[in-house]
């Protein structure tokens, strides 16, 4: 059942038990453990725990100090009300007698007489050849559908009529016949209906015996489907007293009414002495085993404490008491307190007590908290198992301030350097530049003569007088010079293409009279240097 099924249990190996179940809100139910000789309560621990499904959480823990490794605990529900359902004394045994009814009469029918009287009839249960044919005798009872009480005639044949007088009019009526042999109670009401009172679950259920031939009889008995869930019946039979109980029951079905909220268990018996057997409903807890040495959730640690050493920090613990009988091993869950979604869960090994948290794995000038549980160690070859015991209480500490590591101080050097040389190269290439423009103005060129710059400004005049001028070349070859051939100082692009041409030395000054010879030894001519050029002006 689902109850079961969530039921856990587990043991520390010295002392106690553990249990939880999930139940539904309405039903209060107490855990029970088995012993030899008797039951013993479970003790209710805590407050039960409601969750959105209207079901709730409930524990106990069951104290013995018998745990080994062929110890068994046999746990099984009751109610308050079915306490004694646990109790030891023997129950007393049923006589059958007492249970025993025949089969209900069939095929009830009516219909009208004529003279405003109805006729009931009805068949016998068993055959005309069986000798309970004879021995039958049958009770009708008749009512208003809005009366409550019936009334009730005895008859002794299969059928009667109910007189014009007895019937009221306009009204409805119901009407139900039963049978009864030598032997045995009453049957059930005919046509065959269930009903069923408010169960007493303090009581064992009602058992219901009907003779189905001369030694066959048909038994049942009725559990409401909730107490089912945890308890059956089964039902033993006995000859006398004295004699033994012996479950008797064949072919045990189960049925359920329309409603749902009763099951109905039959069985048939093939019975030689109706008068004499003695019966009885023994009840079958639905119980779950659970063995100690597999089913232990081990104490956790005590005294964790945590200490610096070499700027790392140790979380040390000491061995719980269960330690002394089984193998433990730990584990450890850290993490800082404003965000516990990011813990670290590490495993420390079989006969560690102490674990060292390197400072560099952990945020600086952050609060952190530590926990340890206990594990018992299980697999191959071991014949111990169970669960993680519960964490201890948090331990904290804070990690130290944040210092400069080797490689934060290079890469902060290394920018440092970057941010300075940019800023040189800003400030020094914007002078640079303004020297270099400095310079370049300031070497001699003949577009910066001012011999050139008046014959420029020469040719703007309405009368422009033209000059023989002879440009003359210095070369340091033994003092000699040599000179251009006569050219028209003109202000014009092919005068200008002239000098070029002749800057580049393309022709043979050999071949071109002498300064002398040119200037005719006049004192009268002007001479003008400016850079690297000699002009002579005739």
């Amino acid at each position: 059942s689902p109850l079961l099924k969530s039921l856990q249990c587990h043991n520390d190996y010295e002392s106690y038990v553990d249990c939880k179940w999930r139940e539904h809100g309405n039903t209060t139910l107490q855990l029970w453990f088995k012993t030899e000789k008797k039951c013993e309560q479970c003790v209710p621990k805590g407050a039960a725990l409601q969750d959105a499904s209207e079901h709730r959480t409930v524990q106990c823990r069951y104290e013995t100090l018998a745990f080994a490794i062929g110890i068994e605990h046999t746990v099984f529900f009751l109610k308050k009300e079915t306490l004694t359902l646990c109790s030891s004394v023997p129950h007393k045994p049923l006589e059958l007698s007492q249970h025993l009814r025949a089969r209900p009469p069939v095929n009830l029918s009516t219909h009208d007489e004529g003279d405003g009287g109805r006729r009931l009839s009805w068949s016998s249960p068993y055959p005309s050849s069986s000798s309970l044919y004879k021995n039958l005798k049958y009770q009708l009872s008749y009512r208003r559908d809005t009366q409550d009480n019936w009334t009730t005639e005895d008859v002794t044949k299969t059928s009667m009529k109910l007189e014009k007088r007895l019937l009221l009019p306009g009204r409805r009526y119901e009407a139900r016949v039963r049978a009864r042999v030598s032997v045995g109670q009453w049957s059930h009401w005919s046509p065959v209906v269930t009903w069923q009172t408010e169960d007493n679950a303090g009581q064992f259920p009602s058992l219901h015996c009907v003779l189905d031939g001369e030694k066959e009889v048909m038994c049942s008995w009725e559990v409401s489907r909730e107490q089912a869930h945890f308890i059956t019946y089964q039902l033993a039979c006995r000859h006398n007293q004295t004699a033994p109980s012996e479950r008797c029951c064949v072919n045990l079905t189960v049925s359920s009414e329309l409603s749902g909220t009763v099951l109905r268990y039959s069985c048939s018996l093939t019975v030689a002495d109706p008068a004499h057997l003695l019966l009885e409903l023994q009840p079958t807890r639905n119980g779950k085993i659970f063995k100690a040495s597999q089913h232990i959730r081990p104490n956790p640690p005590k005294q964790v404490w945590v200490r610096e050493k070499d700027s790392n920090w140790v979380v040390e613990w000491t061995n719980p008491s269960t330690a002394s009988k089984l193998t433990l091993y730990y584990q450890l869950c850290y993490y800082r307190t404003e965000d516990q979604g990011s813990s670290v869960l590490l495993n420390i090994s079989v006969g560690s007590m102490s674990l060292t948290i390197l400072e560099a794995s952990l945020a600086p000038s952050q609060h952190y908290q530590v926990m340890v549980r206990s594990l018992v160690v299980h697999g191959e070859g071991s014949y111990y198992n169970g669960i993680p015991s519960e964490w201890t209480d948090p331990v904290g500490w804070t990690s130290h301030k944040a210092s400069w590591s080797l490689n934060t101080l290079i890469y902060f050097s290394i920018s440092v350097f970057v941010a300075i040389v940019f800023f040189t190269l800003y400030c020094t290439i914007p002078v640079c530049q303004r020297r270099v423009i400095l310079w370049v103005d300031s070497v001699p060129s003949p577009g910066k003569s001012k011999i050139l710059s008046e014959i420029k400004s020469a040719t703007s005049r309405t009368l422009m007088q033209c000059e023989n001028t002879s440009m003359c070349k210095v070369q340091h070859l033994d003092s000699l010079s040599t000179c251009s051939s006569d050219a028209l100082l003109l202000v014009t692009k092919d005068s200008e293409k002239m000098r070029l041409e002749q800057d580049k030395g393309c022709w043979r000054c050999d071949n071109l009279p002498s300064p002398a010879e040119k200037v005719n030894g006049s004192d009268t001519s002007s001479m003008s240097f400016s850079g690297p050029y000699i002009f002579c002006q005739v």
